[in-house]
Order: structure tokens, then C-alpha cells, then sequence
């Protein structure tokens, strides 16, 4: 529960300060492909919600991490069972506790997902921000995750 409150402030923090879309995907969603690099392993994925519903997920975080050079990567990508064609797609991550945002997609007009991002985490946890735009006028998902897949 505390993590979801959180990660409800963060989103806000975050895209108050002008962040815009982020996306991910599921069953029919954008396949997750590693972007990061062959050195980059799949920890996990984080769904990103429709913003006013809370229930439908329009997209997914992907986090993978080097643990050669204790960096961590980030990417957003739509799920295309909810929303199709082009799309503000944004992605940000940082290391928890950092006041420093490594962003891709702000203003962007993303078919299919955002980033890559890096940053260096060994040995602590990562904040990851989300948020897909895929309506002109109402249709939004976002997401916010604090101290999360700790390396």
C-alpha cells in the first residue's frame, strides 16, 4: 500500500514537470524485445493503466539490468489491444533517492514504445515513470514505480 502511494506521487511529481506518454503491452501489446543490449537481462515488467479507469492496461515498463556494469535500462511499449497507431510514448528512470531523470519520448509521436534509458544503480533501487497518450483529448495511461528492482 505504501509503494502505491508512492508511486502515485512520483507519476504526479514526474509528469507535472513535463512528462508525456509512456506506453507497454501485454497479450496483444507490442512484443517485449530487449532494446538495452545482449549484456541487459529481463527483470520484469510493470503495467501502466488507463488513467481514468484504472483498469484497462494500455501499456508496460520493461526493466532489464547489466550486472557487469550494475546499469539498468528502461523501456515503455503500448499494448495495441487498447491503443493503436501513433502515440505519446514516455519513459524515465532514475536511482531512488536521485533527483536526476534519464527521459525518451516527451512530445514524441511513438508507434510502438520509448527509450531506451540508463542508469547506474549497483547495489540500490530504481524509480521508473510511464505514461502513454493515446487519445487527442482523454486517454492517458500512466505509471509510477519508487525503489523498485533493487540491484
Amino acid at each position: 500500500m505504501i509503494k502505491k502511494h508512492l508511486a502515485t506521487a512520483l507519476a504526479a511529481t514526474v509528469l507535472a514537470g513535463g512528462f508525456v506518454g509512456l506506453s507497454a503491452g501485454a497479450a496483444h501489446a507490442y512484443p517485449r524485445v530487449n532494446k538495452c543490449g545482449s549484456a541487459y537481462t529481463f527483470k520484469q515488467s510493470w503495467e501502466i493503466t488507463d488513467s481514468r479507469t484504472l483498469s484497462a492496461v494500455v501499456g508496460f515498463i520493461d526493466i532489464y539490468y547489466n550486472s557487469g556494469n550494475g546499469y539498468n535500462c528502461a523501456i515503455a511499449r503500448g499494448n495495441d489491444a487498447v491503443v493503436t497507431g501513433q502515440h505519446e510514448i514516455t519513459v524515465a528512470l532514475r536511482r531512488s533517492g536521485g533527483s536526476t531523470w534519464v527521459q525518451d519520448g516527451a512530445g514524441s509521436n511513438y508507434t510502438s514504445y520509448a527509450g531506451p534509458v540508463y542508469t547506474y544503480a549497483k547495489g540500490a533501487c530504481v524509480d521508473f515513470v510511464g505514461r502513454l497518450a493515446y487519445n487527442e483529448f482523454s486517454g492517458q495511461g500512466d505509471a509510477g514505480y519508487s525503489y523498485e528492482h533493487c540491484g
